[in-house]
């Protein structure tokens, strides 16, 4: 029974592939890709109105044929709109940050409807897991839906393939759809390992280049440029010259860090490169200007987020 049920998955899985490729956004569901089936309830509902049926042909019954027929029109009339309850949605946005492995992944959907429809009692899933709360969405609304997804290995992690499901109106037949975006997110590697940093100093040209972002020491002038502060503008020597003149300070700060990958003696490629991340993650913490060396790639030195995020980023493709 067990293989037959780990068949029966990898068959569905394959249809669900076959018949929802990856696309960009935005993604909208067609008449095509709704699928319905009556729920348990519904089929204790047919199994009752097939009783009635007989009893009504057993004892020719007007009334009991009536009532019988009337029921059968409310449910054909209930999975008309439990279909057209999920036609017309549309997925616009996904967004999510990058985590590190291991962390939980929040992505965040936004989903609207087209025509004048109000859209009730919809669930979202990922591969049918860890469905949402009911949500509506009405005419020219927009919600916004977390779909949360446990990380286990660096690089680029895909959205999950999105299941849309509704029991609306009555509950007697399930409608769903799915939906499989083709949006991707950098998942760090695992930041692991001790703190303390390694030692070594970037060149003398790099080192001199940062110090001149600080606002310690005064180290001299330079001509103005759009965009600087005018808080630095030096007017008495600005005075003294055609141009203006800004002053250029530096910060009392040791030499830059180099994280090289070679230097790490572990053999495991996967602890090498989450002891760097989390180098990167205090380095950038201690207010420490650092570099990195990770294959034949080579990053600053530098700091700040932007510096940050590109050396995570190198470590996330490595």
């Amino acid at each position: 029974m067990a293989a037959l049920r780990r068949h029966a998955r990898t068959l569905r899985t394959r249809f669900i592939e076959r018949r929802n490729p990856p696309r960009g956004l935005p993604l909208r569901v067609s008449r095509r890709r709704v699928y319905i089936l009556p729920t348990r309830n519904g089929v204790v509902f047919a199994v009752l109105l097939l009783v009635m049926l007989l009893g009504a042909t057993n004892y020719s019954n007007s009334l009991a044929f009536a009532l019988t027929f009337w029921l059968a029109a409310v449910a054909l009339v209930s999975m008309h709109h439990a279909h057209a309850n999920l036609v017309g949605l549309r997925l616009q946005a996904i967004h999510a940050a990058p985590v590190f492995a291991g962390d939980t992944l929040a992505f965040e959907l936004s989903l609207d409807a087209t025509g004048g429809r109000r859209r009730r009692a919809l669930r979202v899933s990922a591969d049918g897991r860890g469905a949402t709360g009911q949500l509506d969405i009405g005419p020219g609304e927009s919600r916004m839906v977390t779909i949360e997804q446990v990380t286990d290995a660096r690089g680029r992690c895909p959205c999950p393939r999105l299941r849309i499901e509704s029991i609306y109106p009555v509950g007697l037949f399930r409608a769903w759809t799915w939906l499989q975006p083709n949006t991707q997110v950098l998942v760090y590697p695992r930041c692991a390992g001790h703190d303390r940093l390694p030692r070594g100093a970037g060149d003398t040209r790099s080192t001199r280049q940062l110090a001149r972002r600080g606002t310690d020491e005064f180290l001299g002038h330079r001509d103005y440029v759009p965009g600087d502060s005018p808080r630095h503008i030096d007017w008495k020597a600005s005075a003294r010259s055609d141009d203006l003149r800004m002053r250029e300070y530096a910060d009392r700060q040791s030499e830059a860090v180099w994280l090289d990958e070679d230097r790490l003696g572990t053999t495991d490629r996967e602890g090498r490169l989450s002891q760097l991340a989390r180098w990167v993650v205090v380095a950038e913490r201690s207010g420490i200007a650092y570099g990195l060396q990770v294959n034949a790639q080579r990053l600053g030195p530098d700091q700040g987020p932007a510096h940050r995020l590109a050396c995570l980023r190198a470590l996330a493709l490595a």
